[in-house]
C-alpha cells in the first residue's frame, strides 16, 4: 500500500517524527514523507537528519495564491457573528492578528449574504488557480492514502481535502493538539477520517468542523505515547543534578506560551518559600518551548534564586531569551516524562502540560494571573471554549488572581502522595486524552488498512 504523510511545521515533526509513531507503518507499507520546499520558514530543521528508517522524502511547493485565497476565506469566516464568549474571543483574536486595515475588510465580507458571494468567488478563483505541483506529486506517486498530521490549518490541508476528494484517495487527518478543532480550525471542507486526542475533541469536531460522528476517532496523542514507557531516570537522579534535596517537595512551574508575567510568579513562590508557607519546597522552572519565559523572562536566568531551579534541559533556551533571539525549541518528549515523573506537583499558566502532569497522577494547578493585560495572548485565549471543561473538573485545581497563587499552591501540595487524589486525577484526562493498551503506531496502521479496505469496498 502506497501512502504519503504530509508534514509542514517544525511542531509536527516534534509531535509525530520525532515520536516515532509512523515507524511500523513504514516497515509495513510503502510511505512517502513529504515536507515543503527547502528555506520554507514553518519547517527550520534539516530534514536529512531525521530518522525516517528507509522512506523517501519529497518536497513540495507551497501554492502562495491558493493559499492566500484559503486564508482570506477562513478569516472572513472566522469573523462570521456567532453568538457566545467562544465565538467573541476568537474574533477578537482574528481581529488584533489581522491587523486594522484587514480586520474592518473582512468583517465586512463576513457579513450575511456578502460572506456567501465572497466565498463563492473565493472558489472560483482556486478552481481557476490549478496546485499542478501536487498534481504532479499526486500522479506520480499514485498514493493509496493520504495522511496529514495537522493544527487543522497551513499551507496544504485545504489543497489536500479538494485534491483527496477529486482523486477518491481516502484523507487521514490526525489533531495535533487539544485545542486545534474549536481555535485553529481552517479547513473549508472535510477529510475523510479525523483522529482526535479524545472525547472532548471529537465533540468539538462535530460542532466546530460539522464533521459526522462516525469520521471522527478518538485515538489518543501520538506525542504522549512514550509516557507509557518507564522513565530513564529516577527522582535521585534528577534532585542530584538540579541540587535538590530529595527530602523536599519539588514543584513544577511549567511555563506557557501565553506571555504572562512568570518571572513574578517565581519571584512570589521563592518569598512564600523564605516565608515557611509552603513548607520544605523547591520549585524547578521549565520555561513554554516557544514562550520566550513569559514577559520579561530575560530576566529569570539571571536572577539570584534561593528556592528555584532551572530545569537544566531547557537552559540552553534561556539563555538565547536573555540574547534576545530565542526562536523556538524543541524539546525531547523523554526528558519531559522524566521531568513529570520526578517532581511531586505542577502549577502552569493554560498550558498543556498541566494535562500531561495530570497523565502522570501529579497533583496539577491551573494559574491564572488576571491582572495581566487585558490585550494579551492570556486574555484573547482565557474565554475559549476547550478550558471550559478543564476548568469544571474538580480534580484539576484552579488559581485566579495572583493574590491566590500562594495559597492555591499550599493546597495543591497538600496533595502530593494522596493516591486517590491521583487516580482520580488519571481517570479526568480520560475525557481529554484516551488510553489504550496498544500503542499508537500500532493501531495506526491497523486504522489506515481499514480505512483503504473501507474506500475499495464502497
Amino acid at each position: 500500500m502506497k501512502i504519503l504523510v504530509f508534514i509542514e511545521h517544525d511542531i509536527i515533526i516534534r509531535h509525530f517524527l520525532h515520536s516515532h509513531v509512523f515507524g511500523k507503518l513504514a516497515q509495513q507499507h510503502d510511505v512517502v514523507f513529504v515536507f515543503p520546499e527547502s528555506g520554507n520558514k514553518r519547517v527550520k530543521s534539516d530534514v536529512s537528519l531525521l530518522d525516517l528508517g528507509e522512506a523517501p522524502v519529497r518536497h513540495l511547493s507551497v501554492s502562495t495564491g491558493r493559499l492566500k485565497i484559503w486564508q482570506g476565506l477562513t478569516l472572513a469566516d472566522m469573523l462570521r457573528w456567532r453568538s457566545g464568549r467562544h465565538f467573541a474571543a476568537m474574533r477578537r483574536f482574528h481581529r488584533s492578528a489581522a491587523g486594522p486595515r484587514a480586520a474592518a475588510l473582512y468583517s465586512v465580507l463576513a457579513l450575511p449574504g456578502l460572506f456567501q458571494i465572497f466565498r463563492a468567488w473565493s472558489y472560483r478563483r482556486i478552481e481557476a488557480m490549478p496546485y499542478r505541483d501536487m498534481d504532479a506529486l499526486l500522479d506520480r506517486e499514485r498514493p493509496d492514502v493520504l495522511i496529514h498530521p495537522s493544527v487543522l490549518a497551513g499551507v496544504y490541508i485545504n489543497d489536500l481535502v479538494t485534491a483527496s476528494r477529486s482523486r477518491n484517495i481516502p484523507l487521514v487527518v490526525i489533531m495535533n493538539s487539544w485545542d486545534n478543532p474549536s481555535t485553529k480550525r481552517a479547513m473549508t471542507g472535510q477529510p475523510d477520517w479525523l483522529l482526535v486526542w479524545g472525547p472532548q475533541t471529537q465533540s468539538h469536531a462535530v460542532k466546530f468542523l460539522q464533521m459526522p460522528p462516525e469520521r471522527v476517532i478518538c485515538f489518543g496523542a501520538a506525542q504522549f505515547d512514550l509516557y507509557r514507557n518507564p522513565p530513564r531516570a529516577d527522582r535521585h537522579e534528577f534532585c542530584r543534578l538540579h541540587d535538590i534535596d530529595p527530602a523536599a517537595r519539588i514543584l513544577l512551574y511549567a511555563g506557557s506560551s501565553k506571555g504572562t508575567d512568570e518571572y513574578s510568579h517565581l519571584c512570589a513562590l521563592d518569598d512564600a518559600i523564605d516565608r515557611g508557607e509552603l513548607g520544605h519546597t523547591v520549585v524547578v522552572y521549565r520555561p513554554h518551548p516557544w514562550g520566550d519565559g513569559g514577559k520579561g523572562g530575560n530576566r529569570i536566568l539571571d536572577h539570584n534564586w534561593r528556592n528555584v531551579r532551572i530545569e537544566q534541559t531547557m537552559r540552553g533556551y534561556l539563555e538565547r531569551v536573555k540574547t534576545g533571539s530565542p526562536g523556538i525549541t524543541m524539546p525531547d518528549y523523554r526528558d519531559t516524562h522524566d521531568l513529570l515523573a520526578a517532581v511531586d506537583a505542577l502549577v502552569s499558566p493554560l498550558s498543556t502540560i498541566i494535562i500531561e502532569g495530570a497523565l502522570h497522577g501529579k497533583p496539577v494547578l491551573c494559574f491564572l494571573p488576571e491582572e495581566d493585560d487585558k490585550t494579551s495572548h492570556f486574555a484573547f485565549s482565557l474565554p475559549l471554549t476547550h478550558f471550559d471543561d478543564f476548568f469544571a473538573e474538580p480534580s484539576f485545581l484552579v488559581a485566579r488572581g495572583e493574590s491566590s497563587l500562594v495559597p492555591a499552591v499550599r493546597s495543591l501540595l497538600d496533595k502530593v502522595g494522596d493516591e486517590d487524589f491521583g487516580r482520580s486525577l488519571r481517570l479526568a484526562c480520560a475525557h481529554f486524552v484516551s488510553r489504550f493498551d496498544r500503542p499508537y503506531g500500532e493501531r495506526l496502521v491497523e486504522f489506515v488498512e481499514n480505512a483503504v479496505r473501507q474506500t475499495d469496498t464502497a
